[in-house]
């Protein structure tokens, strides 16, 4: 499974909106930290599932791609209720990292934080 990245929230609309218009397509997309000038994770939890989403995605299918999205700067995210990913009204992201499944338009399925650094899980998640 390719991994793409989409670095704004216009970037990630725009795609989430491009597969639900082409109807039957779908994607994964994962919502974790990064800090824009060190380019490092602020988010212990990120940094933690990191290896077993990017292990995890080497090995799966490759006819569905995911698209990693970082929310921002920790100042941006953290105690933002007006964020645009936990304000989108399929996204409605509340925690990091998150790995969302979406298939024609609907959410068929997320899993969130610890989740995301658990190898069995992942796996079994995006082997949909």
């Amino acid at each position: 499974m390719p991994i793409k990245r989409l670095s704004t929230p216009a970037e990630v609309f725009a795609q989430i909106d491009s597969t639900i218009a082409a109807q039957g397509n779908a994607l994964f997309v994962c919502f974790g930290s990064e800090d824009p000038v060190s380019g490092e994770s602020w988010c212990p939890d990120c940094v933690t599932a990191d290896p077993v989403l990017r292990s995890a995605c080497a090995s799966l299918r490759s006819d569905v791609v995911l698209y990693e999205c970082p929310v921002g700067e920790r100042s941006a995210w953290k105690n933002q209720p007006t964020h645009p990913y936990r304000i989108h009204p399929l996204l409605r992201i509340s925690r990091i990292p998150t790995l969302v499944f979406i298939e024609n338009g609907v959410e068929r399925g997320r899993i969130v934080e610890g989740d995301c650094a658990q190898p069995t899980v992942v796996a079994a998640f995006l082997s949909r």
